[in-house]
Parts: C-alpha cells; structure tokens; sequence
C-alpha cells in the first residue's frame, strides 16, 4: 500500500546525530543522499511489520527514492510526529 500522502508533510525536518549518520555511513550512503531521495520522486509505505509488531514498527517506514546523482535507495525511517523524520538505515534499492 503506497500512501499517497506523507505523515510528516511537504518539508520534513530530519533528525540527524552520529548514531544514525554512521549506520548509513555502514551502507556507503551519505545524510544528503537521504534528503535528496525526499526532495525528488520517491514512494512511502509503511514498514512491513507495522501491522505485525505496531510496538516496535508502527512508526517506522520505507521510503524508496532517487538521489540528484540517480542512486537508487531504500530509506526506513522513524516519525516521531509533526514534520520531523528521523532515518534509521538505509541501502541501495536494486
């Protein structure tokens, strides 16, 4: 199910620190690889096991997008609420 709006709105506010910048980092992908996948085309569902383990996943979710470059990745972020998106990881999306 792709939403077709986003929880956080037009102009997310990421939530970036060392911990999740290095986790990324794990995958070869950079903070403004990121936030570029949300500035161009890109798709959002919620995470698989939302409906599975809502606890744990029921804000998480997936976001697959294109960098300014042409990088295709596979985002799973956090909402904590209004316009803020924390990413937790992310890959290249074959």
């Amino acid at each position: 199910m792709v939403l077709k709006f986003e929880p956080w709105g037009d102009d997310p506010v990421f939530d970036w620190d060392e911990e999740n910048e290095a986790k990324i980092w794990e995958h070869g992908i950079r903070d403004f690889e990121v936030e570029e996948c949300f500035e161009n085309t890109h798709t959002v569902v919620p995470h698989e096991k939302s409906k599975s383990q809502p606890e744990k996943y029921g804000d998480r979710y997936e976001v697959r997008g294109v960098t300014d470059g042409g990088r295709k990745l596979l985002i799973i972020v956090q909402y904590p609420g209004a316009n803020w998106v924390r990413p937790i990881t992310a890959w290249d999306d074959r």
